[in-house]
C-alpha cells in the first residue's frame, strides 16, 4: 500500500458536535422542530447531506426544500460548525508515520472540499496531505463517495498503482464507494460505523485503532 485515499469525518476528525448542532439549527430554522433523535442524527455523518435528506426526510434531491435545508445547514456550518471537532487519538502520529514511510496520502470526503481543505489547514496536518479531495461546494456534483474518489483518482498528478492504492473509512459508504471503483478498502471501527456495518459492506481489512493502519500499510 503506498497510496492511501482517507475519509476524513469518522476516520481523521470527530465531527459530530460542528455536525449535530448544524442539523439542529438547519431543522429548528426550516421546520420548526428537530424531527430525529440524536441517534438518527449521528446517521447522517459521513454520507453527503443530499443522501441523508433523501433517506430519513423523503426530500428529493430535485425538490426546492432539499435546497432551503441544504442553505440553512451552510448558514450555521459555514460560520461555526465547520471548526467543532476533534481529531481522533493517534491519527497525528499515523499521518506523519505514513508520510516518514513514504507512503502518499489524500484526503476523499463527502464534506464540501472548501470546509475539507479549511480543516486540514486547521489541525496543521497539511504536509502530510498529498491532496484533499471532496464533494463540490454546492453538493450537485460528486454527491456520492464513488464519485469523490473517481474524481481523486482522475485528478492527481501522482502515478497511482491501483494495486497499491486503498481507501480507508469509517461507513459502509466508504467501502461500497471503494470496491465500485476498483479498490480494496480499510475500515475503522473507532469512527461512526461499525465493525457489522463494515463487515456487511466487505470491507478488505477492519482495524480499531489509526497506528494499525500503519502497520497493514507496511505489511501489504
Amino acid at each position: 500500500m503506498n497510496n492511501l485515499f482517507f475519509d476524513l469525518d469518522g476516520t481523521i476528525i470527530n465531527s459530530e458536535r460542528g455536525i449535530m448542532k448544524s442539523f439542529k439549527y438547519m431543522y429548528k430554522n426550516t421546520l420548526g422542530y428537530v424531527p430525529h433523535d440524536d441517534d438518527t442524527l449521528r446517521k447522517f455523518i459521513g454520507p453527503t447531506l443530499g443522501a441523508s435528506f433523501e433517506k430519513y426526510d423523503g426530500v428529493g434531491l430535485t425538490d426546492p426544500k432539499a435546497k432551503e435545508m441544504f442553505n440553512t445547514f451552510r448558514e450555521y456550518y459555514a460560520v461555526d460548525g465547520w471548526e467543532q471537532f476533534d481529531v481522533y487519538d493517534g491519527v497525528p502520529e499515523m499521518l506523519k508515520g505514513l508520510h516518514d514511510a513514504g507512503k502518499e496520502v489524500f484526503i476523499a470526503t463527502s464534506k464540501p472540499e472548501t470546509f475539507a481543505k479549511q480543516i486540514i489547514d486547521q489541525i496543521g496536518m497539511k504536509p502530510y496531505i498529498h491532496h484533499v479531495f471532496g464533494a463540490s461546494d454546492d453538493e450537485e456534483t460528486r454527491t456520492l463517495k464513488e464519485d469523490v474518489i473517481a474524481y481523486g483518482i482522475k485528478k492527481t498528478s501522482v502515478d497511482l498503482n491501483m494495486n497499491n492504492l486503498v481507501m480507508v473509512g469509517d461507513r459502509s459508504s466508504d467501502i461500497v464507494g471503494a470496491h465500485k471503483n476498483n479498490l480494496k478498502a480499510i475500515g475503522v471501527t473507532y469512527g461512526f460505523g461499525t465493525h457489522e456495518e463494515l463487515d456487511e459492506a466487505h470491507c478488505e481489512w477492519i482495524v480499531n485503532t489509526p497506528q494499525d493502519i500503519v502497520k497493514l500499510a507496511m505489511e501489504k
